[in-house]
């Protein structure tokens, strides 16, 4: 390693410039060929740079790539480019020296030994592991005449001595960095510089480098920043808004193949709604989930309008072959009717995308694919489980895979409880009185015995809390059938213990169920609605299904799938029989995802 690259620099240094551009810029053609770095890079720039097109971000990447690599050839040529850089801010530096604080852009091997040739100064840096490249390195530092402090130790003595000490504050974060904003992520950043600087009293000067043309460059030194009565995370955030504003108008000169984010504490999640509330519900707990996992999580919804067979089939065909090669193409996003929706999309940074339901299941996949994110679906989806890097599954849903979990009922999350028991008993003015609830949604395919056995039931109901001196919170659904509404208007006309009746259809408030559940001893509910069983597991409250009519298929599944956590009530619904319990179903079913959620990452 070492002899090659003194016989590249040998060969280097005889040839004309423009040829050893071109070498520059073939070095950064084939550097630009890693996958992998190349990925990093998309989603790096997708993240700081939302509104910019893949397009331009293709084209920052390929250029980035392509400085880097006329970078590695002028570090080898470097006196014969002096003359091509032009520094600004000169006069900016005082004559008790201080830090130069730079990022990893431009030719900074270049900057640092032109820096070391007009002014005093020396490059804070550590050992390379490589000890050949290291070696290497250090003759050529030494020949440029930049010395190298890689101790502490010489670093504070040269700034005794009024040395101007060059770091970095964008790689090599300690183990107890600050997490501080960079392009509104919260990064790891290095507080070396900001605490020599406090500690001596040292003035600090932001230092960005970028290329005009060619091997032309421009080194500017920013006004001086005192760091009296700031503390280190106030001159970092300063430092990094700096550097901000120095990448928005030059983004192609920072090494965005370097894991700037891959340590930081926040992420960027996408949901993906087909307009139904439950759908959209569960995608909602979800996201309070991860938002449990100590990170800072940023969420945008975007509704997607139903699409028709022949485009979902498309949609679902692309999903199957979407994967990395799709990285920042989008193109199976035009057969999508809803321009503004696949604006949105394109306009995105995501590090996961979540969906419920199958009809965007498809979409999610290839959004994942495009943005270069996680992808997350709930429920059982048309596109094979093996496409996605998790799958949320309900019991009852039958179906399983290698990155799949599978939990019991429906997914769901508590919000606000507490805010909305209180909004609840003070709009219905509610009593301080022990209460049952029952919650009644609506039959699936036998209206006969769903409203037979619904009238034995409510029959039932009254005796038992009037025996008990309960008040009964009662409340159906947005899909409660005409008939059954008018059914338990028609049993509680006038019954003394009945404390409130909620027609959903008519009004509803959104405190209602988390309410009347919260203030409720026991709380039944009719068992062919999933969602609303599930909600009340998750609520910790004793439930009662009430089995109204025969079930087949999924809801049979789900209802077997319970069997030890709920209590179940048959014809002839003898309530006074029952045991109610708490079930420990929702923290079961968070506690699986989290761990499925750290394996994401």
């Amino acid at each position: 390693m070492y002899y090659l690259a003194k016989f590249i620099q040998k060969i280097l240094e005889k040839l004309p410039l423009p040829l050893c551009l071109e070498l520059g810029n073939m070095v950064g053609f084939f550097l630009g060929l890693n996958r992998k770095k190349w990925e990093i890079s998309f989603k790096n720039i997708k993240s700081v740079f939302e509104q910019k097109t893949n397009k331009q971000i293709r084209k920052i990447v390929k250029q980035s790539f392509r400085n880097f690599g006329i970078s590695l050839i002028e570090s080898l040529i470097a006196a014969r480019l002096y003359k091509r850089i032009e520094l600004r801010g000169r006069e900016n530096i005082g004559a008790d020296g201080g830090i130069l604080v730079a990022i990893h852009e431009g030719s900074w091997e270049l900057y640092n030994f032109f820096i070391a040739k007009e002014l005093k100064y020396m490059m804070f840096a550590r050992e390379q592991k490589k000890k050949n490249f290291d070696k290497f390195l250090s003759e050529m530092r030494a020949n440029h005449s930049l010395e190298v402090c890689l101790t502490l130790k010489k670093a504070i003595k040269a700034l005794n001595d009024n040395f101007l000490i060059g770091m970095v504050i964008d790689h090599g974060a300690e183990d107890n960095a600050l997490n501080v904003d960079f392009f509104s992520h919260s990064v790891p950043t290095p507080k070396g510089a900001v605490y020599l600087a406090k500690k001596l009293n040292k003035k600090i000067y932001p230092c960005f480098g970028y290329r005009k043309k060619g091997f032309s460059h421009v080194i500017e030194i920013g006004k001086p920043i005192d760091t009296a009565g700031a503390d280190e995370y106030e001159l970092l955030t300063r430092l990094n808004k700096i550097y901000e504003g120095h990448l928005e108008k030059h983004p192609s000169e920072y090494l965005w193949f370097y894991k700037r984010f891959k340590r930081k504490k926040d992420i960027d999640i996408l949901i993906l709604s087909d307009g139904k509330a439950g759908h959209l519900k569960q995608s909602q707990a979800l996201l309070s989930i991860f938002k449990e996992e100590n990170l800072k999580v940023r969420s945008k919804i975007i509704e997607i309008k139903p699409t028709g067979k022949v485009k979902r089939f498309i949609y679902e065909a692309c999903a199957f072959f979407a994967g990395k090669h799709c990285l920042g193409c989008g193109g199976c996003l035009n057969y999508l009717k809803d321009s503004e929706a696949v604006k949105k999309i394109k306009e995105t940074a995501a590090d996961i995308v979540i969906s419920a339901g199958s009809s965007v299941a498809s979409l999610n996949r290839i959004v994942a694919s495009t943005l270069g994110a996680k992808s997350v679906v709930i429920l059982r989806p048309n596109t094979p489980l093996r496409k996605f890097d998790l799958s949320v599954i309900p019991s009852h849903d039958r179906i399983s895979a290698k990155d799949s979990v599978i939990i019991k009922g429906a997914l769901s999350y508590p919000e606000n409880v507490k805010e909305k028991t209180e909004n609840c008993k003070n709009f219905f003015k509610l009593g301080s009185s022990k209460k049952v609830s029952f919650f009644c949604g609506g039959y699936l395919s036998d209206k006969d015995a769903y409203i037979e056995s619904l009238k034995l039931f409510l029959k039932n109901l009254k005796k038992f809390v009037s025996a008990n001196n309960f008040k009964l919170l009662i409340s159906t659904s947005r899909r409660t059938q005409k008939e059954v509404e008018e059914l338990i208007e028609k049993e509680f006309s006038g019954f003394k213990n009945l404390e409130t009746l909620v027609i959903a259809g008519r009004e509803n408030h959104e405190f209602v169920f988390e309410g009347f559940v919260n203030l409720s001893q026991i709380v039944f509910v009719s068992s062919e609605s999933i969602s609303m069983i599930s909600e009340v597991l998750a609520l910790k409250r004793p439930c009662v299904c009430v089995l109204l009519e025969k079930y087949i298929d999924k809801h049979k599944v789900f209802l077997q799938s319970l069997e030890k956590d709920v209590n179940f009530i048959n014809n002839p619904y003898n309530i006074e029989e029952i045991k109610p319990s708490v079930s420990s179903v929702f923290e079961d079913n968070k506690t699986t995802l989290k761990q499925a959620i750290r394996r994401l990452f």
